[in-house]
């Protein structure tokens, strides 16, 4: 299914031609002999052409002995197959090279992309080891102020308790005092 009713390209495969047996009937061309070609003599009929060097050198016989060239009688059914055969094997190859180019490439984004985030993830975890890191100091001299407020409060709750002694033993006797001043106060009076 297409994304926003748009179609999707496909590719359009190359058509062999039709298998037609009248083709395959049709009278081959004779090869070309010395027989066949008009005497082409251009010297003769111009003066001012250099001869041909070539025209100078012992001539050979030509003999068709050689393997005569396959005809389009001479194909069959089998050759064609092998024809589309390996056709389809091209086509197939570029299809397979042209997908294979794509992942590789959506393949070395993603590389990039996972060590882009594995430089990011071990920059957070370096960041969350220096916050435990710190969170500890500040915890650890948290403690040592808390016992050290402990300390200072003990020895303040030491003095107000040596004080209080000191009251107690301070008070009958001051106001033992104050009652006598108070005494010789009226008397003077």
């Amino acid at each position: 299914m297409a994304l926003f009713d748009k179609k999707e390209k496909k590719p359009e495969l190359p058509v062999p031609p039709a298998y037609n047996p009248n083709m395959m009937s049709s009278p081959a061309m004779p090869a070309p002999t010395p027989n066949n070609f008009p005497n082409m003599n251009m010297t003769e009929n111009n003066p001012n052409i250099p001869t041909n060097p070539f025209d100078k050198l012992p001539k050979m016989e030509m003999n068709n002995n050689l393997a005569p060239l396959p005809s389009e009688n001479k194909l069959n059914n089998k050759d064609h197959t092998e024809l589309m055969t390996e056709d389809i094997e091209k086509i197939t190859e570029s299809i397979i090279s042209e997908k294979w180019g794509k992942l590789s490439s959506e393949l070395k984004n993603m590389m990039e992309w996972k060590n882009e985030l594995s430089k990011q993830l071990d920059s957070y975890k370096k960041k969350v080891e220096d916050l435990d890191n710190k969170l500890a100091q500040t915890q650890t001299a948290m403690i040592g102020k808390v016992d050290e407020y402990n300390k200072s409060i003990g020895d303040v709750n030491v003095e107000i308790q040596a004080m209080g002694k000191v009251f107690e033993k301070l008070i009958p006797e001051f106001t033992n005092n104050v009652k006598e001043l108070s005494e010789i106060v009226k008397k003077h009076k």
